[in-house]
């Protein structure tokens, strides 16, 4: 292959999100499908495995409501997480569009005898989460997205170093897809 063809190549493939970048198109009644998750290997209990699934509808332009299922499972607990969310997404003239979030979940901690030096009670409680995060559209139907969420409930829900506590921030990283 000659070495022209190699950079019209490239100059294409580095070009192509430009040509839809205005295109990025969350108008009334596109629905998302959402995964995400992240994996802690440094966790108290061995790892802490995440996977956060979501199914929204966009009410309004760049306006989502939708339902959540969230599962955290470690060596030694498991949590289920199931509720409903609302996302606003701002959407630009780029392929990058920040977006803001709240959900409020039913969650429920179930922990079994581990290596720990506080007991681990089983406890189901009202989780509200506020989310921020940042998605990447690598074509118009599906996003990369990086989240922070902080988490508040009304009962201690969340295994840390320190203990089970009721409050916890958490990072997960995943995929949007748009029909």
């Amino acid at each position: 292959m000659n070495k022209n063809a190699v950079v019209l190549a490239l100059f294409s493939a580095l070009s192509a999100p430009a040509a839809w970048a205005n295109n990025v198109d969350l108008s009334q009644g596109t629905q998302e499908l959402g995964l995400q998750g992240s994996l802690d290997l440094d966790y108290v209990d061995d790892y802490l495995f995440l996977l956060n699934t979501s199914y929204g509808y966009f009410i309004r332009e760049d306006w989502e409501i939708g339902g959540v299922l969230d599962v955290n499972m470690s060596d030694s607990t498991q949590q289920f997480q199931v509720g409903f969310f609302t996302e606003y997404n701002f959407t630009n003239s780029s392929n990058w569009v920040p977006y803001l979030g709240a959900a409020f979940q039913v969650a429920n901690l179930n922990g079994s005898d581990g290596n720990f030096d506080f007991d681990v009670e089983d406890a189901t409680a009202l989780n509200v989460k506020i989310a921020g995060g940042l998605k990447y559209f690598i074509n118009p139907h599906v996003a990369i997205s990086a989240e922070v969420n902080y988490n508040i409930a009304t009962d201690d829900i969340s295994v840390t170093k320190d203990g089970v506590e009721d409050s916890f921030t958490r990072f997960v990283f995943g995929t949007r897809f748009y029909f």
